[in-house]
């Protein structure tokens, strides 16, 4: 059976497609990435599977933020649970995939010992979002298993007097706000700044402790660029405020009766953080690049009584050795620390919590020869990670007895990268690419963790092709990954889970498929990705990997009746999977679900946009996140999203 799915999956993807239009209306060409190699390359010179989602594509489905930007990417799952900050899946890593995604913004990394909430980046800002699955383990190392996303957000513009306001309400009390303001200082710098402001009651209602709070994001961001003669310095800075009021599980009966309603719990999660960027970009000589990044990060939470602190740079040199040839070297360092201000009672007597350390330094070293139109790739990088933290112990009545120090020290974690890409058209490419990636706990895995502690290695292979034909532009690739002590939580007594490694091992195989069809007023969408999640060996050998649909879907239709008014249709499937830590397969698969969006926005030629929509228009109800629970009745437990909502807006750019 599954050679046959695979067989099916391998047609697909690299079936006939003729050669490229002579006027496409879509140039491969005029993107420019920076998530595979911080220097930019072009979409059509690239041996992986990339997705842009544009700007124009931001706007035309009423996205309001990164996480509803991200819906319909082929391979990508956005997962938000109980409300909380976006989780990004990319190609099926499931209840763990914010630990296997690199996040950019701007190229600059987000995580850390604290993941970033991507929501508190204002969507007015960005630019485009670039999703590479399967690659940036060279440049970006631990925890690059499932890929990387950058986020771009727009460059200052060379313009002394320009700027935005925004202003948006929406069901259950939803506010958002957004201001931005450019400059220039004389003929070298560059200035912006903006604010983003957030308010909800959200969909499900407050437990009674919390039922008159509302979650709040506040953001400001400021940046400057000094412009060199070929390069520039920029820093950027970030303060935000998150709180976002949480509430529990609801059992199967409640869900299906009311899932607005609150769970078994509430509570709040509130965080401040600032985050300061340097970086400096010279091309040295005709041959020569030279770019380095660095900064800190500080998050304080407010709920649990820790502050984080975090310092990396990451310096890289380029060679262009031959016209189309050249290689990068490169290296990274991070520091970071959690510091823990609340004592402990162990034993009855108060003590001071340890604090959790990681530390990890790498080198690597990219190269890249073209032969006609061929391009090879290659690519290497030696990691090594340190951590500190502790686990706790408990006793009877979960009486604290015990904090445990541990250390863990990770020095062979090698990464390789293999590509090749032929050029056999101004607008195709075909490629393939080999990846080996790897993962080491976090600190957050290793602080409840079960069993031998090792290094997570995935070896990534890909075939892909993308090209231009007449009015459709098609991306479609097939993938096989397998993994090696996959790091997973598990739920192995009948009160608690642990974080562990697989004792076996876990393949992946799969295909996706991008259309879309640019006709005079009309834009077609079809996005569709296939994956078969399989444990091959160990304790659950056969079962499939928990918490991974195989079949997602998306359909989507602009219709542009003027250049300034449109009105937009998108249609969202969700296949079935298990609950996300039934491993076992027990509770059978939860049921797939329909969402449908619609939204429209007229421009004025005065700068004034007014847009509007309804989100989930039919009040599916289904949910983000479905976990089992084994205390009492072995049941599964569900965490619902978001029903119906009407929203509407205006924007005003000068």
């Amino acid at each position: 059976m599954m050679k046959r799915t695979f067989l099916l999956a391998a047609i697909i993807a690299v079936g006939t497609i003729a050669k490229g239009n002579e006027n496409p209306k879509v140039q491969l060409g005029d993107t420019v990435i920076t998530t595979g190699e911080s220097f930019g390359s072009s979409v059509h010179e690239t041996a992986k599977t990339v997705m842009v989602v544009t700007e124009k594509e931001i706007q035309e489905k009423g996205a309001s933020n990164i996480g509803e930007a991200l819906k319909g990417v082929p391979g990508v799952t956005i997962r938000n649970m109980d409300g909380g900050k976006p989780q990004i899946d990319l190609r099926g890593s499931g209840a763990t995939s914010s630990a296997n995604t690199i996040v950019l913004l701007d190229g600059i990394p987000l995580n850390g010992l604290v993941s970033f909430n991507i929501n508190q980046i204002p969507i007015g800002d960005v630019d485009r979002i670039e999703v590479i699955q399967g690659a940036g383990a060279i440049m970006y190392g631990d925890g690059a298993i499932g890929g990387v996303v950058n986020i771009i957000t727009k460059a200052p513009e060379n313009k002394v007097n320009y700027g935005s306001v925004g202003l948006e309400a929406g069901s259950w009390e939803t506010n958002r706000a957004n201001l931005s303001y450019g400059t220039r200082l004389g003929d070298k710098i560059l200035l912006n700044t903006s604010y983003s402001g957030y308010s909800s009651m959200e969909y499900r209602d407050r437990n009674v402790e919390y039922k008159d709070d509302k979650d709040l994001r506040n953001s400001i961001w400021l940046r400057g660029m000094y412009l060199l003669e070929d390069g520039n310095v920029e820093v950027r800075y970030n303060h935000s405020e998150n709180k976002d009021y949480y509430t529990g599980y609801l059992e199967k009966d409640k869900f299906e009766k009311d899932p607005s309603k609150p769970g078994t719990y509430g509570g709040l999660s509130h965080s401040i953080t600032d985050i300061w960027n340097l970086s400096y970009n010279n091309k040295l000589t005709d041959n020569l690049d030279f770019l380095i990044y660095g900064g800190y990060y500080n998050d304080e939470s407010k709920n649990q009584n820790n502050v984080t602190d975090e310092y990396f740079i990451k310096p890289q040199l380029k060679y262009n050795y031959a016209k189309e040839d050249y290689v990068i070297f490169g290296g990274d360092y991070r520091d970071g620390k959690r510091e823990f201000k609340e004592n402990l009672k162990v034993n009855g007597v108060m003590q001071k919590a340890p604090d959790d350390e990681r530390e990890s330094y790498a080198g690597y070293i990219i190269n890249k020869t073209t032969f006609g139109k061929l391009q090879f790739s290659q690519g290497y990088r030696r990691e090594k990670v340190k951590y500190k933290y502790s686990t706790k112990v408990y006793g009877p009545g979960w009486n604290l007895v015990e904090v445990k120090p541990h250390s863990a020290d990770y020095s062979n974690n090698d990464s390789f990268e293999l590509g090749l890409n032929y050029l056999y058209s101004d607008t195709g490419n075909t490629y393939f690419n080999y990846t080996r990636a790897v993962r080491t706990p976090t600190i957050g895995d290793a602080g409840k963790w079960y069993g031998d502690v090792r290094t997570q290695k995935n070896d990534v292979y890909e075939l892909g092709l993308r090209d231009m034909y007449k009015e459709t532009f098609v991306s479609t690739s097939v993938f096989y990954i397998d993994s090696k002590d996959e790091i997973y939580y598990d739920k192995i007594f009948d009160t608690s889970g642990y974080n562990r490694n697989f004792d076996g091992k876990v393949r992946r195989v799969g295909a996706q498929l991008s259309l879309a069809h640019y006709f005079d007023k009309l834009t077609l969408r079809e996005n569709i990705s296939y994956i078969q999640p399989k444990v091959t060996s160990g304790m659950y050998d056969g079962k499939d990997f928990a918490g991974v649909a195989r079949w997602q879907a998306n359909l989507g239709a602009t219709y542009n009746f003027t250049n300034n008014f449109f009105v937009n249709g998108d249609l969202y499937y969700m296949g079935k999977s298990y609950a996300q830590d039934d491993f076992e397969n027990y509770f059978g698969k939860q049921d797939d679900y329909v969402t449908v969006d619609v939204n429209t926005s007229y421009k004025f030629d005065t700068g004034l946009e007014i847009y509007g929509g309804i989100k989930n228009l039919f009040d599916e109800d289904y949910y983000n996140t479905v976990t089992s629970t084994r205390s009492g009745n072995a049941r599964t437990v569900y965490y619902p999203a978001d029903g119906r909502s009407i929203y509407a807006g205006f924007k005003y750019e000068f």
